[in-house]
């Protein structure tokens, strides 16, 4: 909902890493059968450390790509489907009432097609007419003060989250608007115009269900296009929004009226049970200052149509398969997959964001035993221990700012596993449709939400479930986070060599840590708090080796005429290129302290056998650095990924970090001429 925000406030990236391992079984970690011995590391890397998984591997019907992260996350979704299968056959007792019973309960309505088919449009027939009776721009400002407990942001949705300048107090914030498309540049750059297309075509259909003829519904369509695409041009750019700075303009609630007059903004708070808030931060002020004009120049249905068709994309997976189907439609222009998964699997996908806790609670028990969270906090300490070490050694960093993120990293905390407290769901209910029990799930979080205006940050709360195989850096509580899920094989395997382990998990766990000071986490002091703390030398000497990087990344093509974007990629990419090097330095420790140095080829051509048992430390280490990326994309999912992404491609990830990493040339023997050489003059230096 608050476009402009998120960027800046939560890091939630496709990376992650569990327990630590001291076991020298080779038999375990990387697997040979996953890379080709025929490759030459020197000539392509990502092949030689992924080829066989490459040549077995192919993208299931119902995906847009598949990698390491979908694997694990197929595995979840098996762990997950089992309990759920086990609770509604009776295996699993559960209380009634429990949000446990609740989560169950709500998975079975979404997979009970005959039933959603029966009710068809109906759960959402009263907010219809609700958008039916809009008759004038004053009514559609009235609709909009209860809109959001419909389903719907409209055109000025308020959220709650940490005041970006007191980190430790939740603020009200007034964001930019609904845009069905990805991101401004859709609506406004060349080379989309076939996405964009299949987006009109899919809302004109949508807008069909509601009795309208198809060339009325395809001019509507149009015309609501239209309107986004005014309302997309006044926001921040992409570059922009990396710039928390930006998205920071708090307004007294008097200001706000006379900057935005159409809107009752006493009413509107009133409305969501927040009359006592006296300012709030605008992340779209450019929208803001731009609204006015738009709508007045906007027909009224055409506004009445925006607003239906934010309805059906914010209901469609909960409603017959008809519209669903419909929807599915625009997304396959997106991302090429050519069925819908498994009803159980969206409806479980569903579930678990709503009542994520609930489901929680039963995949711990079943999935996450303490050891697991025990070893994995050791792991990332020994990973901190190691980026504290880099730091010391910076050469560009004075010893002022140093200081500074020496006192961020001793602050940063660590949550593994799961919360500590489990929310609870109380008012949840489960109602005679799967979209009613989808909207009152909504409205529960969205209300305990709203209650913590002004109140103190919860420290303690997490922003992913357990049961979600991903992890994230949040720079406002300068905490890095790893759920259950991605605690698991093929990420981690307590058998396995300390340098396959070190490769994988640890190369995620510096590129978390190393969030903390990239363009977009350096800006926030060790209290979470939007804050400057670097000297103006040492921010303009960072932010010149950032463009360096930037520029490099911009060369790399991955279809014909199709470039990594290097500027808003940057942050990744710095965050990969510390995370291999924070993870590498670690492994050297480790290494140093169990008397077990590594063998890299003295006269620099480095041998490679035919078993991955032969390979030096060194060599493990790097190729499991280049497992964690691999992955299959189809052209539709690559191209959606550069025009919308902030990650580079999975071969771009799995080898450009290491291309910057000097001991990545002493452990394979990469000298100059080889395809993967990159001058040391060309090699990026930054953490």
């Amino acid at each position: 909902m608050l476009r402009a925000l998120w960027p800046a406030i939560m890091a939630v990236l496709m990376l992650t890493a569990p327990a630590v391992a001291v076991a020298q079984n080779p038999a375990y970690g990387i697997d040979p059968a996953n890379m080709d011995f025929a490759v030459s590391p020197r000539e392509d890397f990502y092949r030689f450390a992924n080829g066989g998984w490459l040549e077995r591997t192919e993208i299931p019907d119902d995906k847009s790509s598949y990698g390491t992260f979908t694997e694990l996350y197929d595995i979840t979704l098996e762990q997950l489907l089992a309990i759920l299968d086990e609770a509604v056959s009776g295996e699993r007792a559960l209380a009634d009432g429990a949000d446990e019973a609740k989560a169950v309960r709500m998975w079975q309505q979404g997979i009970d097609i005959d039933a959603r088919n029966a009710a068809g449009l109906s759960p959402i027939e009263p907010i219809l007419a609700e958008i039916d009776a809009i008759s004038d721009l004053a009514g559609y400002h009235e609709f909009q003060q209860g809109a959001m407990f419909s389903g719907l942001g409209g055109s000025l949705p308020i959220g709650v989250s940490p005041d970006l300048r007191d980190s430790g107090m939740n603020a009200v914030y007034l964001g930019g608007p609904w845009l069905g498309l990805p991101n401004r540049d859709y609506y406004l750059e060349e080379g989309n115009e076939a996405v964009r297309d299949a987006y009109v075509a899919t809302n004109a259909r949508m807008l069909e269900r509601l009795d309208r003829d198809p060339e009325d519904a395809q001019a509507a369509a149009q015309a609501v296009y239209d309107l986004e695409a005014a309302l997309a041009a006044t926001t921040l750019t992409r570059e922009e929004e990396q710039n928390p700075e930006l998205s920071y303009n708090p307004l007294t609630v008097d200001e706000l009226a006379g900057r935005y007059p159409g809107m009752d903004w006493r009413a509107y708070l009133e409305a969501l049970d927040i009359a006592d808030t006296d300012r709030l931060i605008a992340t779209q002020i450019g929208y803001l200052d731009a609204l006015a004009a738009i709508l007045e120049q906007t027909p009224i249905e055409t506004l009445r149509d925006y607003l239906r068709v934010q309805l059906f994309w914010n209901f469609y997976n909960n409603l017959d398969l008809e519209l669903e189907e419909t929807a599915f439609t625009f997304l396959q222009s997106l991302g090429g997959a050519q069925v819908m998964p498994p009803v159980e699997e969206r409806s479980l996908s569903q579930t678990s964001g709503l009542m994520g806790d609930a489901l929680g609670k039963l995949y711990v028990a079943e999935h996450f035993p303490p050891e697991a969270k025990a070893e994995m906090e050791a792991l990332v300490a020994r990973i901190i221990a190691a980026f504290g070490e880099r730091l010391e050694r910076n050469e560009w960093m004075t010893p002022e700012t140093r200081e500074k993120a020496l006192a961020k990293l001793a602050t940063l905390r660590v949550k593994v596993g799961y919360p500590d407290e489990w929310e609870t769901y109380d008012e949840v209910e489960i109602g005679e449709s799967y979209a009613e029990s989808v909207l009152s799930a909504a409205n529960a979080s969205l209300r305990e939400s709203l209650a913590e205006a002004g109140q103190p940050v919860d420290r303690e709360e997490w922003g992913m479930n357990a049961q979600t195989a991903n992890a994230y850096y949040n720079p406002l509580n300068n905490e890095i986070v790893f759920p259950a899920a991605i605690l698991q094989s093929p990420f981690f395997d307590y058998r396995a060599d300390p340098a396959s382990n070190y490769g994988a998990i640890g190369f995620i766990i510096g590129h978390e840590i190393t969030h903390g000071f990239d363009l977009q986490g350096s800006r926030f002091d060790e209290n979470g708090n939007l804050e400057e703390w670097w000297t103006p030398e040492d921010r303009a000497r960072f932010e010149a080796l950032n463009q360096d990087l930037v520029q490099q990344y911009d060369a790399i093509e991955v279809l014909p005429g199709l470039f990594v974007n290097g500027q808003i990629t940057v942050t990744e990419n710095v965050a990969d290129l510390g995370g291999v090097e924070t993870a590498y330095d670690a492994l050297q420790s480790l290494l140093a302290e169990q008397g077990d140095g590594g063998t890299p080829a003295a006269d620099g051509t480095a041998l490679i056998a035919a078993d991955a048992a032969e390979l030096t430390p060194e060599q493990r280490f790097f190729i499991a650095a280049a497992t964690v990326w691999r992955g299959e994309f189809r052209d539709e999912a690559l191209i959606t990924r550069i025009r919308s992404g902030v990650h580079a491609p999975p071969a771009v990830r799995a080898t450009q970090p290491l291309r910057n990493t000097d001991d990545f040339y002493d452990a394979f023997g990469i000298i100059e001429g080889d395809p993967m050489y990159l001058a040391p003059s060309e090699r990026v230096r930054i953490w």
